[in-house]
């Protein structure tokens, strides 16, 4: 018969592996809700429905992603705390056309340049 011994580690040592874990979750965790922020804007954009029930991002891969180099897409943190996503194709060497959102904090989407505005129309 084999005994195995449970040995627990004292409550000050549990308090300070508990302290240290706190202290890396908060260290990461605004990284995380950055990136979460991010990938919300993007994807709010990319499914923003055009006609034909198509999505923004259909309509890009289908209409100009054959015919034009494909830059991809970028996204900016504004100062008032919205996000600018940009989706970017390369015409020639020297012209590129961009198309662009703005999703507000309250989650509210605008097309902010005329390309994206008629994009869907």
């Amino acid at each position: 018969m084999i005994t195995v011994r449970y040995i627990w580690p004292g409550k000050v040592k549990i308090n300070r592996i508990c302290q240290i874990c706190l202290i890396g979750l908060s260290l990461v965790s605004p990284v995380i809700q950055a990136q979460d922020a991010y990938t919300v804007a993007l994807e709010q954009v990319k499914n923003q429905l055009c006609n034909d029930h198509e999505t923004v991002e259909q309509f890009l891969e289908r209409k100009l992603k054959p015919s034009h180099r494909d830059l991809g897409w970028q996204i900016f943190k504004t100062d008032d705390g919205a996000y600018d996503v940009e989706r970017t194709f390369l015409i020639s060497k020297s012209m590129e056309m961009r198309y662009r959102w703005r999703v507000n904090p309250d989650g509210r989407l605008s097309a902010v340049n005329q390309r994206s505005q008629t994009l869907c129309s």
